[in-house]
């Protein structure tokens, strides 16, 4: 007979594993089974400072630049409403705006032979009658007026690339109504009157010692702080001198206009480089 000790009722068994009621096996220890819709919340990721700056920076730079875009834009638009006459628009500045060698050479020439002769007229020529004014002063006014709109095309263009590399270096009444005009004139005025700086330089330099009978044309006599008190000029086949300062020059009392006087210098095919006056 079996011992009353091992009587004991014993549990059924679950028909779904060894598990009691339902429960899977090793659920009543350690981890317990969630009902479903329970599920743990998960912790919230905490945010970096660092990296909210950083988004917030990217951000605003991202907006800069959008704008700075939309400026242009506008600008572009603005300058096509002006027309093509704008002389402000915006020119495309090469990065280099150099010519060939050839063309290098030639303008360096040409820059030269106007500067030394605009540097010799304005020394030099002071003192010379020069025989070919006479033939060369109708021709010097034609070569002044057709060089204006020779280097009113090349300052233009010269102006145009200025503005593209320096927009704000001056307002568009100084550029173009002040310092256009002026570099024109002037560029003109210095090549056609450059000749009589290079007649004097070789007349004095092919010259010899002469001395000649001039007639006065004028005499002027005026008190200034600056430059030559004293002055005349004088006319010899057909040259008619600039003003020649006396000082230094006179020997004697100076006749009034209309006489003649003797001088001395330096005299060529060219023309008379007067050195000193002779009066009476």
């Amino acid at each position: 007979m079996p011992s009353e000790r091992t009587t004991a009722v014993q549990p059924a068994k679950s028909p779904i594993g060894d598990g009691l009621h339902g429960v899977p096996p090793g659920a009543g220890t350690g981890d317990v089974a969630d009902p479903p819709g329970m599920e743990p919340a998960t912790p919230e990721r905490r945010v970096n400072p660092d990296e909210q700056e950083t988004a917030r920076i990217e951000a605003r730079l991202l907006a800069i630049g959008e704008a700075q875009v939309r400026e242009i834009k506008a600008r572009e638009a603005a300058q096509k409403r002006k027309g093509p006459w704008n002389f402000d628009a915006p020119a495309k500045a090469p990065r280099r705006w150099m010519l060939s060698r050839k063309y290098q050479i030639s303008v360096l020439l040409v820059v030269a032979y106007t500067v030394i002769g605009m540097v010799l007229g304005l020394s030099l020529a002071q003192q010379f009658m020069w025989f070919g004014e006479v033939a060369y002063g109708p021709l010097a006014w034609l070569l002044f007026l057709g060089l204006l709109p020779v280097f009113a095309a090349m300052w233009f263009i010269a102006m145009r690339v200025e503005h593209a590399r320096e927009p704000r270096a001056r307002s568009w009444a100084e550029r173009w109504l002040l310092v256009y005009p002026a570099l024109v004139v002037l560029s003109a005025c210095m090549v056609s009157t450059a000749p009589w700086g290079w007649a004097a330089l070789l007349g004095w330099t092919f010259g010899s010692d002469a001395r000649a009978e001039v007639q006065v044309a004028s005499v002027e006599q005026r008190h200034a702080r600056r430059g030559c008190n004293h002055t005349a000029t004088f006319e010899l086949q057909g040259a008619t001198s600039f003003r020649i300062c006396l000082h230094r020059r006179l020997e004697g009392a100076m006749p009034p206009a209309g006489g003649t006087v003797e001088v001395s210098g330096r005299l060529s095919w060219l023309g008379l480089y007067v050195e000193q006056v002779h009066g009476r």
